[in-house]
């Protein structure tokens, strides 16, 4: 291909036909690895020269060699013979007596004799087939003189070497057949079995090749067949001049073999121990994909939709620039128009529900576009796109004549005569619907994609399944639109189906074309689709070694176009941010974006734009960590038992009773193990699963990945039921389906986008990017009106003096102010108040927090005082005396989208996560002031969200404790787990809450002591003084064992205690709480769950009620065991989970327990903040569960154990103080047995 073909073209919707299917034009330019070019290969056709003299000079020698010489190496290799006969096969078996006979004859047999005989074996075995026998017999007595002494030099060189293989026996294997198949490597015998060869069509082949391919079949074995798509792995590449050699590895088989990618293929972005995925045509010794054959797919485990594929025909740069940052239009500060989009969309829905529901009259049709126009989810999305209902159902009336005319002339046969006039329409009639917005999973090609409409159509007298995509703009036949049918034909050919064209539909003029596709279209779009992965995958260089901020490298993106329409892509901003940290980019003068990138430097400041690409690239190293943990992957490379065995999966189920439409074209579907006579399995295991209501999940059957996802409505031990966007059974009535949780990926996106968000120029964000970035001082009125006084004086009344500062300050703040809220000092209640007077003032709040919980405790206070507000989010994830107050409550008593405004506007106090800030109400709306709960928990990115919809903020938190959660070790390490409460933390910024109402004396005074440097205060003297009460205690410890006494010992002074259990690692432990797991045997400990569970029941015993007993460990899967054995009125959870709770008794479980000399990892346990957590959520009681030994190589543990007084630590060591672990652990196994009775 010529240069000037491999850059980016400029689409236009009049391209003529011919430019139209130019097969390059699908092409966009691919990166070039740096490798050096150190080796020159020939080109193909001096390759094929090369072969063929090094054959001639091989038979020659194979002539000379005279039949005495064979004889010779056949009595050699009498005892040794243990190879198969014939190439691509395996398995033949042969008793040693007609080896021994074989061996004789062919020391008796000349070699005119052995030829004959070959050909009558040809003769006998094709005789069915007269065309192959005569193509066999020509190609025999051809290449006698050649190809027979080369076969027998060959076969005759297998038995030799071969002498570690186990022959099968073969009963009816005559002499005669045996030695044509010897030495003509020809399969004779119904048990032979083929090697690699997959299809008959192969196997035949094999006796039409000619003399160079017949030698050929001898000198190589196929170790993989490629002639259809396979997964691999890459082992080796070798980089030569023009053509670059892949050896790769079969990922089932574990075969290898060698690829050479010549032509656009030469350049394809791959690396050792890559996956990919490979078709190839067989060429002599090797493998080849050339611009004419094969495709290769890399990363197929990045499924990329055919949308966003043919969305880089026009560029790239933004085709990678929406992928990553696509929540950006959800930013205020975009304005953009999405009316267009919305009509589109919503009439795309209308034609698809006609043909769904046989709607033909016109009438119908339009009677649809109204019932459509009253539903809860179109007036929800008229009002995100600003769109009045009047506006809208006027530009979608325009569609109605038109869907009535596709219905009749392509449905119904009634043929309209504007139809028949458009050149080089469709001529064909639908048949049949066969589905909607089908979903399409292809892992081998890398592409996922959902159809319109899949329609079987009749054309010219024979019945097909063709796609059918569908536009509603202006007639184009663009490629992006050609390419996206190109692409499900692509998709479809992969279930079996014989699809080679499919249908392109312009709805507003009723032009629908065929579309068709040849090799060089789809090795183009692939092309584009590998582009696209390796810039949605790209790493940051050695990652692992990135020690500094320096370190960091910007966002990889392809190289800009230079169009007109660069000046009104949405994505402008970020692009020019990214070119001005490009050190190879150098734009002439006239250059599009010249301009645009001089402006962003004039306005933006160095340091504005650094902060930016280092949260960018933060998350890029965080978003290695997500995908490497994905699961969705897992769905097609493992199997559905093996998943369900992780937990992450329930595997064959079938559809039990009817399938029921609920609201909103959902449909109720229950899934159940079942027997041979379809009747379910009671205690089927399907709750032993770790699926609970709400979780998002995927389904799919045995052949096909994601047919459709939901969320669980309900499950039980027996059933579990569904809501899916369609009824499955239509289409699989008769499948098995798997059940997998899918965890999505928009929380990056979320994350990308709200740093990108940064770069506006509107005054809000201007404001919010120097407090951020600059860290610019909050600033105060002097004096708050006397109104202010007043209204508050009642509603902070029952606050402390510093509670009281604290929402005063937040008043008179111009900006921003933080509240630091130390464990116990009422933050909540703080901020109930500060909320109130917000109202009461006539400011507009908007409340969020990380979590739902968070954000509902807050709303559950002002539940209590009558403070009307509106909940955001979904009902199932918010608390349940909230339902009155939700958005889909208040959704219900809506009729249009004007009146969803006034609701949504008439709400002065709106509650929502920061991650469900992407709501269309806080694009359209400013609040006065935003209040973040929980702040020091949330990653800058994720707070900055809610923060651009509000003019100014308060931060609640306390840094001390839970950081954000930020996986790679990489990211954290270079302050992504700095939350913007810590980067604005001062005491200019700042108001503590010191006094506590939580902890008694002496628990405090250990948080103290470990964090908080004595700034703590008790809030009085009932709760400095307070100790653990049950109304059986005394005569409960009395029966009990002496170490137990001393742990739950009333006395104030022991309000802390310390179990040092010694070593633990070595104890063998029977019973059937042990892990198989190695990894779980570290990070759980059956000897500290035998301890708690103990402690537990004594406590329970003693009056103690079980909703005031918490149980806390670091790990999930000591978390796992605990729950296995403590009652459930116990909350036994994670340190992280329990951030925001308090109980009157805790035991904590430190859990690990090592070797001294295993060295030690940074982890959990190194974490200051989280110790601090589990030892402040204890009102009168905390005890640690800990091998003191390991727990004081870490840091954190090491400061708290030498600050607790050593009459606090009990040793528990066999008997010692009536201690001892065999009667500990029986009680596991007892309370197993009893938790198994009561369920």
């Amino acid at each position: 291909m010529k240069k000037r073909q491999l850059s980016q073209k400029k689409i236009s919707a009049h391209n003529d036909e011919k430019s139209q299917t130019k097969i390059s034009s699908f092409f966009i330019k691919i990166p070039k690895p740096d490798v050096s070019n150190n080796k020159i290969v020939s080109n193909s056709n001096s390759s094929q020269v090369s072969v063929a003299k090094k054959r001639k000079e091989k038979d020659d020698v194979f002539e000379e060699e005279s039949c005495t010489s064979i004889k010779r190496k056949c009595n050699a290799s009498n005892n040794i013979l243990k190879e198969h006969c014939v190439a691509n096969t395996e398995n033949v078996t042969l008793h040693e007596d007609s080896v021994l006979s074989v061996t004789k004859d062919l020391e008796d047999t000349d070699d005119n004799f052995i030829e004959n005989k070959v050909i009558d074996n040809a003769n006998r075995l094709f005789e069915e087939d007269n065309k192959e026998a005569s193509l066999v017999k020509t190609e025999l007595k051809i290449n006698t003189s050649q190809n027979f002494a080369s076969a027998r030099k060959t076969n005759i060189s297998k038995v030799m070497d071969s002498n570690n293989h186990v022959l099968k026996e073969t009963q009816d294997l005559n002499t005669t057949a045996l030695k044509s198949s010897l030495l003509a490597e020809m399969p004779i015998h119904k048990e032979i079995k083929l090697h690699n060869l997959k299809k008959t069509e192969s196997f035949q082949n094999f006796f039409a090749m000619d003399g160079d391919e017949f030698d050929s079949f001898f000198d190589h074995e196929w170790q993989i067949n490629l002639t259809t798509l396979e997964r691999c792995k890459i082992i080796d590449i070798k980089h030569e001049s023009r053509v670059t050699i892949l050896t790769v590895q079969h990922i089932e088989s574990e075969n290898t073999d060698t690829v050479a990618c010549s032509g656009f293929w030469k350049h394809a972005q791959v690396k050792i121990d890559d996956i990919v995925t490979i078709q190839a045509k067989k060429d002599s010794q090797q493998w080849i994909i050339d611009n004419n054959n094969g495709f290769l797919i890399t990363q197929p485990d990045m499924l990329i939709s055919g949308t966003t594929i043919t969305s880089g025909l026009f560029c790239n740069r933004r085709a990678v620039l929406s992928e990553k940052f696509r929540k950006i239009e959800s930013l205020p500060s975009l304005n953009a128009d999405y009316s267009v989009m919305t009509v589109g969309s919503l009439v795309h829905q209308w034609l698809q529900k006609a043909l769904r529901e046989n709607i033909y009259a016109l009438s119908d049709v339009i009677k649809l576009l109204d019932d459509m126009l009253q539903s809860k989810n179109t007036i929800d999305y008229l009002y995100s796109s600003e769109l009045s209902l009047a506006d809208c159902r006027k530009r979608m009336m325009e569609y109605a004549p038109r869907i009535f005319e596709f219905i009749q002339h392509y449905i119904k046969g009634n043929k309209q005569q504007r139809i028949s006039d458009l050149k080089n329409n469709f001529q064909g009639n639908i048949c049949n619907i066969q589905d909607i917005e089908e979903n399409v999973y292809i892992p081998k090609l890398g592409i996922k994609g959902r159809i319109d409409v899949t329609a079987e159509v009749n054309i010219n007298s024979k019945r097909k399944i063709m796609p059918l995509e569908v536009k509603t703009g202006k007639v184009s036949y663009s490629l992006e639109h050609k390419g996206q049918v190109i692409l499900y034909l692509m998709m479809m050919g992969f279930r079996d189906q014989d699809i080679d064209t499919g249908l392109l539909l312009y709805l507003k003029e009723n032009a629908m074309q065929e579309i068709k596709s040849g090799h060089h279209e789809k090795r183009d779009l692939i092309l584009l689709r590998n582009t696209l992965a390796h810039y949605f995958s790209k790493k940051p260089e050695d990652f692992h070694s990135i020690s500094s901020e320096s370190d960091l490298k910007p966002l990889e993106l392809p190289e800009p176009i230079n169009h007109r329409a660069c000046t009104r892509c949405p994505y402008q901003t970020l692009c020019c941010a990214y070119l001005t940290r490009d050190p190879n980019a150098n734009l002439s003068p006239s250059h599009l974006l010249t301009a645009p990138m001089k402006e962003l430097l004039d306005n933006f400041e160095s340091n504005h734009l650094d902060y930016v690409m280092k949260w960018v690239a933060l998350l890029q190293l965080e978003e290695i960590y997500e995908n490497s943990n994905s699961s969705l992957s897992s769905v097609w490379t493992t199997s559905a038992e093996k998943r369900e065995a992780r937990g992450t999966c329930i595997c064959n189920l079938k559809v039990v009773g009817k399938v029921v439409m609920e609201q909103d074209d959902r449909y109720r579907h229950k899934f159940a193990r079942v027997d041979i006579k379809g009747e379910t399995i009671e205690n089927g295991g399907v709750l032993s699963t770790a699926f609970a209501e709400d979780n998002y999940v995927i389904i799919s059957t045995d052949t096909r990945v994601n047919i459709a996802a939901g969320h669980i409505m309900h499950i039980s031990h027996d059933t579990v039921a569904v809501l899916l966007d369609k009824d499955i059974t239509r289409q699989n009535a008769h499948s098995t389906f798997h059940i997998d949780k899918y965890s999505s990926t928009g929380l990056s996106t979320f994350n990308y986008a709200n740093v990108a968000g940064l770069l506006s120029n509107e005054e809000t964000i201007v404001k919010l990017r120097r407090i951020v970035v600059d860290r610019i001082p909050a600033t105060f009125a002097e004096k708050l009106p006397r109104s202010v006084v007043s209204a508050s004086a009642k509603i902070i009344s029952d606050l402390n003096e510093n509670q009281q500062r604290a929402v005063l300050k937040a008043v008179a703040a111009n900006e921003y102010v933080l509240i630091k809220g130390m464990p116990g000092t009422g933050k909540t209640q703080t901020l109930v108040a500060l909320i109130e007077l917000l109202q009461t003032l006539g400011s507009s709040v908007l409340i969020t927090a990380h979590t739902h919980s968070a954000v509902d405790n807050v709303l559950l206070k002002l539940l209590e005082r009558n403070i009307d507000f509106l909940r955001l989010g979904s009902t199932k994830q918010i608390h349940p005396l909230l339902t009155c107050k939700n958005e889909e409550y208040a959704l219900a008593s809506c009729d249009s989208p004007e009146s969803l405004e006034t609701l949504y506007n008439g709400k002065r106090i709106v509650g929502v996560t920061c991650y469900g800030a992407y709501h269309a109400l806080l694009r359209r709306r400013t609040f006065d002031v935003c209040v973040v709960d929980e702040s020091a928990q949330i990653m800058q990115p994720t707070v900055l969200r809610p923060l651009y919809s509000a003019r100014k903020f308060v931060l609640v938190g306390d840094p001390d404790q839970l950081p954000p959660v930020v996986r790679n070790k990489t990211a954290a390490k270079l302050g992504g787990d700095e939350s913007l409460f810590i980067r604005l933390d001062s005491d200019n910024n700042t108001v503590n809450l010191s006094k506590q109402y939580r902890m008694n004396g002496r628990i405090m005074r250990l948080a103290n002591d470990a964090t908080y440097s004595g700034k703590l205060a008790s809030g009085n003297k009932q709760v400095e003084n307070a100790t653990l009460t049950g109304v059986n205690m005394e005569q409960t410890l009395s029966s009990c064992e002496r170490w137990i006494r001393s742990t739950l010992s009333r006395n104030l002074d022991d309000s802390v205690m310390v179990l040092d259990t010694g070593s633990t690692y070595n104890l063998n432990v029977s019973g059937n709480v042990e892990s198989s797991n190695k990894k779980d045997q570290v990070c759980s400990n059956v000897w500290e769950a035998a301890i708690i569970l103990r402690l537990v029941q004594v406590l329970t015993k003693a009056g103690v009620c079980g909703r005031n007993i918490g149980v806390i460990a670091p790990y999930n899967a000591h978390i796992n065991l605990l729950k296995k054995i403590i009652d459930r009125e116990v909350e036994v959870n994670t340190v992280d989970q329990y951030q925001g709770r308090d109980k009157d008794v805790i035991l904590y479980s430190c859990t690990k327990s090592i070797e001294y000399d295993t060295k030690k990892e940074f982890g959990i346990l190194d974490d200051q903040r989280r110790l601090t957590v589990a030892i402040t959520r204890a009102r009168h009681k905390l005890i640690i569960i800990a091998d003191k030994v390991t727990l004081m190589r870490y840091t954190p543990f090491k400061n708290l154990f030498d600050v607790i007084d050593e009459k606090n630590v009990i040793s528990l060591r066999n008997g010692e103080e009536d201690f001892n672990w065999k009667s500990l652990i029986s009680r596991i196994d007892n309370s197993n047995n009893d938790k198994e009775f009561k369920e």
